[in-house]
């Protein structure tokens, strides 16, 4: 393998830098009262959403980081991005779930995308040129 960066990495980089810009808009917002706590549980989930805009300023530092880590080729960059995507899609059940029960249509499609991304970067990462090029560093 190579010494060229994987082009699904660099989409995964790419997917967590634009959900933590989101998440500190979402952040911003709250502070400034312009939007419900609840605008942002997508980005969530959980119901972390109602510890306040702090929860959002966190979210998106842990994305981030992780960002930066998976760019560096860190150390455990790549398990702790397979652990923060399986957290999501457990994080995700009771707001599909939810969806479902109350026939949400967009809702439904919202989470289940989330939830079909998060597997895709789970079963990507576990690949074995994945686990190679990592391990190469």
């Amino acid at each position: 393998m190579t010494d060229t960066r994987p082009a699904g990495v660099t989409a995964i980089v790419v997917l967590c830098v634009a959900t933590a810009l989101a998440s500190l808009a979402v952040a911003l917002l709250t502070a400034m009262g312009r939007i419900s706590l609840s605008s942002g549980a997508f980005l969530l989930g959980g119901g972390f959403e109602q510890l306040g805009p702090i929860a959002f300023v966190l979210y998106a530092a842990m994305l981030f980081l992780l960002a930066l880590a998976l760019w560096r080729r860190w150390r455990f960059a790549r398990q702790t991005t397979v652990l923060v995507a399986i957290i999501g899609v457990a994080l995700a059940v009771p707001a599909i779930s939810s969806a479902v029960t109350d026939s949400r249509l967009f809702a439904i499609a919202r989470e289940g995308v989330q939830i079909i991304v998060r597997v895709m970067i789970v079963f990507y990462m576990s690949q074995e040129p994945i686990k190679d090029w990592f391990a190469q560093r």
